[in-house]
């Protein structure tokens, strides 16, 4: 019995060796590469989701701030000059500065059935108006 243990013993701790030897001498290239997760947004199904929908349905939808007050209704949907991102063209209301505005979709959510801007209202105040042939300021 003591021949079967001690032989026993000699199996495990030499198979225990080779393993510990096999997993010292895998290359480093067969391992496989984590991809790199770009930030911008696109890359998420939630914004192509969002996209998707105002494409279709979201001409005439209002659009909220961050702290509640409406900033108007979306007139438009477009790509922007440089074609990395979606933008729905905003008419704001008269309360919140006039004019028209783009609000970019990665800055977009939808809470409870509304659309709703990351900015603020001072933050939609103060952006920069669009040129638009049919402007009415």
């Amino acid at each position: 019995m003591r021949t079967r243990s001690r032989r026993g013993m000699r199996i495990g701790s030499g198979l225990l060796a080779v393993l510990l030897a096999l997993a010292g001498t895998v290359p480093a290239g067969a391992q496989a590469p984590v991809p790199s997760s770009p930030s911008n947004g696109w890359d998420n199904a939630y914004y192509q989701i969002l996209a998707e929908s105002l494409r279709r349905s979201g001409r005439g939808k209002r659009v909220y701030t961050a702290d509640g007050h409406a900033i108007g209704r979306i007139a438009d949907v477009r790509t922007s000059p440089d074609g990395m991102h979606e933008l729905a063209i905003v008419d704001v209301r008269y309360l919140m500065g006039g004019g028209v505005i783009a609000l970019p979709f990665y800055r977009l959510t939808r809470r409870k059935d509304r659309i709703v801007s990351l900015e603020d209202q001072a933050a939609v105040r103060a952006m920069a108006r669009l040129d638009v042939a049919g402007d009415r300021r």
